[in-house]
């Protein structure tokens, strides 16, 4: 089985159809996932060993394993999945994201933030410091 049809079968499975939104496959191609790739190249080896091999007990098993196993590989597999399927333009107009919006903003301006009284719910709480641990 080649890589992409693994990779297919695993993002069909965790993306799979359902009411209006179509399954992975219907709306990304393999193209979008390398794309998705270049801008996380800290997950191409994690990727590259998730789609390395076959799947002869099917998508589930292969994706419980990864996860048993191999958790920088599952997590590739699924951050790289949820990305290529959000960022798709017909996926983010069925759930109405239109992308990114140029917001004017005058940094001179008093922000309402500081006006409208909710800074005084944080200040009236009081802080909530954790710290680091090993620091």
């Amino acid at each position: 089985m080649a890589k992409e049809t693994t990779y297919f079968a695993l993002a069909d499975f965790l993306i799979p159809a359902y009411g209006g939104m179509p399954a992975f496959s219907d709306v990304c191609s393999f193209a979008d996932v390398e794309k998705s790739l270049d801008f996380r190249i800290d997950l191409k080896e994690g990727f590259a060993r998730a789609v390395a091999s076959d799947l002869p007990n099917g998508a589930e098993a292969h994706l419980e394993h990864l996860n048993r196993n191999d958790g920088e590989a599952f997590s590739a597999i699924t951050t790289i999945t949820i990305a290529t399927y959000y960022m798709n333009p017909k996926v983010r107009e069925l759930i109405g994201y239109p992308g990114q919006e140029n917001v004017a903003y005058d940094s001179k301006d008093t922000q309402v933030y500081l006006t409208n009284g909710s800074l005084g719910n944080v200040v009236a709480r009081g802080r909530k410091y954790r710290p680091t641990p090993g620091l």
